[in-house]
């Protein structure tokens, strides 16, 4: 399902060919986000009461029937819907396999087991994006907009055969699921929430990355390939590491090495600096992706995990939903890369601000309660 997601990162460059305008192209692009941003507290609700077999099974034929519009269309309005439900899909299909996954593991192996998830969430970058430039580059639209229902029908049949230890009404029982009231009562959830959703503002500037590197004679894969092969790697070599890090005061610094790759990579595109940028970009969303989930899966009690995750990625999926829409309205007035920088400059302030006054402080406390000092006689 991720590589169906990172398949049309190429795609603003084919909205280009049909003539739209960039307004026009941003709303077709970000309306992917908006509806899986949209479907995630349905997400939730679906494992609740189906399980996860089912929800995977109609969400992969879901997006099969999105991404199949797009083969033949070019009115706006198609290509909207299509890219609607395959958006809304994806939010069904990625809420149900985190939210399963923070319900199954165990907290001792939550890092190592979400970082290998995430690496196949990454590794698309480095396969189904290049290989669907390629057919771009080679004059083959309609193999490239073929790869999208391929995957989706994989997905499909892929769904249908995962067998749940329990579903999630046997797991723990309609009755027993928490409340969205006693998600919101938790600062630190709050905290981790508005953390990812700065990430996403940078991280979703990877949906144009085609534009810049159209307008610079370069090939977006440069970036997006480099960057996918720095987070597999970060994901499998470091995911032992995870359970042991201290994941509070490095999510953060995640984001901010991410933004100030994509500042590098604005105002000096080349094709070293791609590689370089695209590398340190993906060391930031490597480590910083499954430590996201990781703190959810920490903060949330499991009664809480399907409506904690549906919300948090919901709150991801509105930065991956605001920053096509930002590069489109803002881009003809600053330009592509003065656009990028000025995203990516004020999501990685906030962050800094974030890390400097709420993650560095609830270290200092929780290591404090953890280790308190000896009394005097």
């Amino acid at each position: 399902m991720h590589s169906v997601e990172h398949v049309y990162l190429m795609y603003g460059s084919v909205l280009q060919g049909y003539g739209l305008s960039p307004e026009a192209a941003g709303w077709i692009l970000g309306v992917y986000f908006l509806s899986g941003m949209l479907a995630r507290p349905f997400g939730g609700w679906m494992l609740e009461n189906f399980g996860i077999r089912r929800m995977l099974l109609w969400s992969g034929a879901a997006s099969f029937a999105g991404t199949f519009i797009l083969l033949p269309a070019r009115a706006p309005i198609l290509l909207f819907i299509g890219r609607a439900l395959s958006g809304a899909s994806f939010g069904l299909y990625t809420t149900g396999l985190f939210s399963h996954q923070a319900m199954c593991v165990s907290e001792k192996a939550r890092g190592t087991m979400l970082a290998l998830l995430a690496a196949g969430g990454m590794l698309p970058m480095a396969t189904a994006a290049p290989l669907g430039e390629w057919f771009l580059l080679s004059s083959r639209e309609y193999l490239y907009l073929s790869i999208g229902p391929v995957l989706s029908a994989v997905c499909w049949v892929l769904g249908g055969r995962v067998r749940s230890p329990g579903s999630a009404r046997g797991a723990a029982g309609k009755k027993e699921w928490g409340s969205y009231r006693g998600l919101l009562a938790s600062r630190t959830f709050l905290a981790i929430v508005l953390n990812g959703t700065l990430i996403a503002l940078v991280d979703a500037i990877v949906v144009s990355m085609s534009v810049l590197a159209g307008e610079n004679g370069l090939a977006a894969s440069y970036f997006l390939a480099s960057g996918s092969v720095a987070a597999v790697i970060v994901r499998v070599a470091g995911s032992r590491v995870l359970n042991s890090l201290p994941r509070v005061v490095l999510l953060a610094p995640c984001g901010i090495m991410m933004a100030a790759a994509m500042i590098a990579v604005s105002f000096f595109p080349a094709r070293h600096t791609f590689i370089i940028c695209g590398i340190v970009y993906g060391t930031g969303i490597g480590a910083g992706w499954p430590m996201f989930h990781a703190l959810l899966s920490d903060t949330l009690e499991p009664a809480l995990r399907p409506k904690g995750t549906a919300a948090a990625l919901l709150l991801y999926d509105l930065g991956f939903f605001l920053t096509p829409l930002l590069v489109g309205y803002l881009s003809p007035m600053l330009g592509t890369a003065w656009t990028f920088t000025a995203i990516s400059a004020a999501a990685g302030a906030v962050m800094t601000l974030l890390e400097i006054f709420y993650w560095i402080p609830l270290r200092r406390r929780r290591k404090n309660a953890a280790n308190p000092p000896a009394q005097r006689v």
